[in-house]
């Protein structure tokens, strides 16, 4: 008789192994095999298109004053640069310090009513006059020449979108910093390689530039503007792609309960993305769909898979491998609960890595449920920064 549990078992381990660790080596693998030359030159002066260039904040008072200058600092021509500053809802003095930049021609919107960041960056695209639209948070600053190797691939007429390397400031007294910086070092390996074999699978909305012609305005309902974008972009056609020297670089959360917080809020954003795109998803019909299953979607159900194999051992303990698998299991999480109890004492990575990754995977958890409950508001408790 067929074992219905050992099936299940080895199924999510399957899985959960796939998404972590096949996956990553087969595609990064795959891109190696038939990479083609995909350096692009960098546009000269006269060249360059028009660029919007837009900033959402919200109660950003201590950090705005530094986004401004370095975007500023910016290698671009001056007449053809917008810089737009939306700070909806704030109600610190973010769009004081704005209005104080407005002789440098960086443009200020504000209304009383924060409506979230999909609403300002709809707003911002109606006032934009350039061509090439690109979003930036504020609280991120800006490699120097990041501008121009993000416009340098819209001389080919199939890139819709360029997204750019998120960087995080190595901090000690920031307990995200470690963890945070580890996974976007991971993930920047799969999104080159999505990108040398088509498009990546998410596009990054702290630097992110979009043809002005493809955008569409942004369900304000959404949470994940960006998810948003990557779908809209990928359907009309178009790819969007992955530039590694397009430099954006950000402190990571003080806490990680603020970290978790905002992962938990993504997580929801991700499964209301699921939701909405199922039909283009499922089943996979093309190489963008067979990417987001296997970048994406079994990441965010990867705590289940996780769940499934730390319980279903239980009831075959009497096999010698499966109590091994069990007791593995259990002193890898009682590490993880060492160091999220001694989370404000500096670790060692061999602690670190097991915790972080075991709060984010419950951040995950929890970001479904906060989904199935329906509490899917796209406005948010910004973290500290």
């Amino acid at each position: 008789m067929t074992d219905v549990v050992m099936i299940v078992i080895y199924t999510s381990i399957f899985l959960f192994l796939y998404n972590y660790l096949f996956y990553p080596v087969f595609i990064i693998s795959l891109s190696r095999w038939f990479k083609k030359d995909t350096r692009v030159k960098m546009l000269e002066d006269n060249e360059l298109p028009a660029v919007s260039f837009i900033i959402a904040a919200y109660n950003e008072e201590k950090v705005i004053a530094k986004k401004i200058e370095n975007t500023l600092a910016i290698d671009y021509p001056k007449d053809i640069f917008q810089i737009i500053v939306v700070s909806d809802g704030s109600s610190d003095d973010t769009n004081k310090i704005v209005s104080g930049y407005s002789e440098q021609s960086v443009i200020g919107l504000h209304e009383d009513e924060r409506k979230g960041k999909s609403a300002a960056l709809n707003r911002g695209v109606e006032l934009s006059t350039g061509e090439i639209i690109i979003f930036s948070d504020a609280n991120n600053d800006f490699s120097r020449d990041s501008v121009k190797e993000l416009v340098k691939h819209f001389s080919d007429k199939n890139i819709g979108a360029v997204t750019g390397a998120k960087h995080i400031y190595g901090s000690s007294d920031r307990q995200s910093s470690k963890g945070d910086g580890l996974y976007w070092k991971y993930e920047s390996k799969i999104k080159q390689a999505e990108s040398d074999l088509g498009s990546i699978t998410g596009a990054e909305g702290e630097i992110l530039a979009i043809r002005k012609s493809l955008f569409k305005p942004i369900d304000v309902n959404l949470i994940n503007d960006d998810a948003a974008i990557t779908f809209s972009v990928i359907k009309s056609g178009h790819r969007i792609i992955y530039e590694k020297n397009a430099k954006a670089f950000e402190e990571a959360s003080k806490d990680l309960i603020d970290d978790f917080n905002v992962k938990v809020r993504m997580a929801a954003g991700a499964f209301q993305t699921l939701t909405i795109e199922k039909k283009y998803i499922f089943p996979p019909k093309n190489w963008f769909s067979f990417t987001f299953i296997s970048h994406k979607v079994l990441r965010w159900f990867a705590p289940y898979f996780l769940l499934l194999m730390f319980f279903l051992p239980i009831l075959k303990l009497e096999r010698i491998d499966m109590l091994m698998f069990f007791v593995l299991q259990v002193i890898f999480y009682v590490i993880s609960l060492y160091a999220w109890l001694n989370r404000d004492k500096k670790l060692n990575t061999l602690l670190y890595v097991p915790m972080y990754f075991t709060v984010m995977n419950l951040a995950l958890l929890r970001g479904g449920i906060r989904f199935l409950s329906k509490n899917t508001q796209s406005i948010w408790k910004k973290a500290e920064r």
